[in-house]
């Protein structure tokens, strides 16, 4: 993976279990501000339990708060709070660092770095160059940032004067003219470079299958892709992480809002210390494979498109879903490589439920996915990147195949006990099916070698177009893998009722299967599905275990903690 690219979560958690247990520690004289992430929707009993737990822990240990800690909520819009909080950071650093009558048309990086008392030097050629884009550009404007700036670029620039646009706001990329017009269909040949893309152990894998599972299910139809993987090892339960591409008419239109040549490379020397992708890439390359040009703008950005800052984020640009280009083509502006790419969303690699279970298919994997197809409230097409990337991938027999670019993550914590007795419960809907079909794969398989402990499935479907995978339900009951289903639909049936309903029916007998230490698999979406089962789980606990509201968190978070609750949650 790109070093910039590169977040290290195991880090947090240690730094989070150290000051948490560490009484020894003393931080008096430290100052600290706190930014907490959670979603009030997907995990309501959890929201920001870190952050907070985290804000209390430094004050404990001696150091002084010195703002309020922020929430985000990407239940709602977490980009917009965070925006927000910052805005209330920075002129608290403004206000510590000036002194009276001091100018204030300092860049605030690099009073940081002053304040830190160091500075790459890279980073100060850096802001010199700016300062003198600034001082020498025929535009004696400097207003919002995208003023048109023009350097000479031969081979590269699109105008008939060799002249292209450049930032004012962050450093010009060195570009060399095209060697080909033919545009990479995958980053493998980044591999061991500085500049790698992939996470270390991504494959290049043929895909062998790909079909709509539903008889009349629609454009939003769940999916089943297979996938040939002999050099690549999984378990039951794992993730599959894909790497998608931007579609070719997206970025066909980016690239017409650009004043530089498509196939134009961006070097592999020279390049500011703070460019965010792969070096070596031809523009097109850049814009297909490592920025998501599907993602919202950041506030900041939206904000120099528009050209004001009395932008009202969620209004504007979160709740509609708008994109860069949306913003573009609405105000008329014109924007340089520099301004797209340094504000771009990174491309991030989609994690997958993998649908099929090792001990049935060693060499093969299967994917379970529904492609994201919406009109947003301003009557814009939106298709998820990831989903209509799979979704056009075709193959040929024999031996004619598309390729993606995938690795697994190991999930070690959602596994199949390792008693075969003991009592099971699958609750899942839609996508969510897709580990379930994997677990119950591979419990029809341990069922050749004796009896196994009961397991019950409650699954829920949009509607009876939308089911899929009954006849497998079916054979696992045969062969004991399964004692029972009940599958509901949430539209589209004589009884409608979503999967929180039927477990609520159901509380009583799911009462006993938790005191009697069965294991429960919880799968699908996290926002609405997951929070509404959370929520039914807590309500059969109060009421079949006789406990206030405290009580059943508690008793819910004891069975994750003893492994005896499991969820694959995702939006």
């Amino acid at each position: 993976m790109h070093p910039n690219l590169n977040y290290n979560l195991d880090n947090g958690r240690e730094f989070y279990n150290w000051i948490m247990n560490n009484s020894e520690t003393n931080l008096n004289g430290m100052e600290y501000a706190v930014f907490g992430l959670g979603s009030s929707a997907a995990h309501a009993a959890y929201y920001n339990v870190i952050g907070k737990s985290l804000d209390k822990r430094l004050e404990e240990l001696g150091a002084s708060r010195v703002m309020e800690i922020g929430l985000g909520d990407d239940g709602d819009c977490i980009e917009d709070d965070f925006d927000n909080w910052m805005e209330g950071f920075l002129n608290l650093l403004r206000e510590k660092t000036f002194d009276d009558g001091e100018k204030e048309d300092v860049v605030l990086e690099d009073v940081i770095d002053d304040a830190a008392g160091k500075m790459d030097v890279i980073q100060q050629r850096e802001q010199l160059q700016l300062h003198q884009i600034r001082h020498n550009s025929e535009s004696s404007a400097w207003k919002d940032g995208l003023e048109d700036v023009r350097i000479k670029c031969p081979g590269v620039a699109l105008s008939n004067d060799e002249m292209r646009m450049i930032s004012n706001k962050f450093p010009s990329l060195v570009l060399r003219p095209r060697e080909s017009e033919l545009a990479r269909k995958d980053l493998f040949h980044l591999n061991q470079l500085p500049d790698q893309f992939y996470a270390y152990g991504t494959m290049s894998l043929d895909v062998i299958g790909n079909k709509i599972l539903g008889v009349d299910a629609g454009e939003t139809g769940i999916h089943e892709l297979k996938l040939a993987t002999p050099n690549m090892t999984y378990e039951t339960g794992d993730h599959l992480v894909v790497y998608p591409q931007n579609s070719q008419c997206i970025v066909e239109a980016y690239l017409d809002m650009l004043d530089v040549d498509r196939h134009a490379i961006i070097a592999e020397h020279g390049q500011p210390i703070s460019y965010p992708f792969p070096k070596g890439l031809t523009v097109y390359e850049t814009l297909t494979h490592c920025v998501d040009l599907g993602a919202l703008p950041s506030p900041s950005f939206a904000r120099m498109i528009i050209g004001r800052k009395d932008l009202d984020y969620k209004a504007e640009v979160a709740y509609p879903r708008r994109t860069v280009l949306d913003l573009i083509l609405q105000h008329g502006r014109r924007l340089s490589l520099e301004d797209l790419l340094f504000q771009a969303v990174p491309m991030k690699p989609r994690y997958y439920s993998i649908a099929s279970s090792n001990v049935k298919h060693p060499n093969e994997i299967r994917l379970v996915y529904r492609r994201v197809k919406y009109v947003s409230k301003l009557g814009m097409l939106r298709e998820g990147i990831c989903t209509n990337y799979l979704s056009h991938k075709g193959y040929i027999d024999p031996g004619k195949y598309a390729h993606i670019a995938a690795y697994v993550n190991t999930n070690s914590t959602f596994r199949l006990p390792k008693s075969v007795e003991t009592p099971l419960l699958f609750i899942a809907g839609g996508c969510g099916v897709a580990p379930i079909r994997g677990l119950l794969e591979e419990r029809v398989a341990l069922a050749q070698n004796g009896k196994l402990g009961p397991a019950t499935l409650y699954l829920g479907f949009r509607s009876p177009d939308d089911e899929v995978y009954r006849q497998r339900f079916e054979e696992a009951i045969k062969f004991g893998a399964l004692t029972d289903a009940q599958i509901s639909y949430s539209t589209g049936s004589a009884n409608n009722s979503v999967v929180s309903d039927v477990v609520l029916k159901n509380g009583a007998r799911v009462w006993t299967h938790f005191e009697e230490g069965g294991v429960t698999f919880l799968c699908g979406g996290a926002r609405s599905f997951g929070a509404a089962i959370e929520s039914a789980f807590l309500n059969i606990v109060q009421e079949h275990g006789k406990k206030d509201f405290v009580a059943a968190e508690q008793y819910l978070r004891t069975m994750i903690k003893n492994g005896r609750l499991m969820d694959d949650l995702a939006d």
